[in-house]
């Protein structure tokens, strides 16, 4: 790979300043698993960078004018090294994901 244009390292210098703890490079959405009652899901993540895992819970706020998913927490997701590691995390965090079969 070549070097980050010039567009790109304003772009990331700009997302470093506005960002609440800066940027981690690109965050892929690996996995998205569904409560039974559908307004609530878990999202597992992995940064390309350095092949770190996480997890996040969300609940769909139905609200005529909102009708979005909305984080359950705003603390930070742990770390994990792989997704097993951040499946076993969720389910020791969150009750209705050891539900599921």
């Amino acid at each position: 790979m070549g070097k980050p244009s010039l567009f790109g390292k304003i772009w990331r210098a700009l997302g470093s300043f506005f960002l609440v703890g800066g940027t981690h490079g690109t965050v892929r959405l690996e996995k998205t698993v569904y409560a039974p009652d559908g307004k609530h899901r878990v999202c597992f993540f992995r940064r390309d960078e350095d092949g770190v895992w996480g997890f996040r819970e969300e609940s769909f706020d139905d609200k005529i004018l909102e009708m979005n998913w909305l984080p359950v927490s705003k603390e930070p997701s742990e770390e994990y090294e792989d997704m097993e590691s951040a499946a076993a995390a969720a389910r020791a965090e969150i009750v209705w994901f050891n539900l599921l079969p």
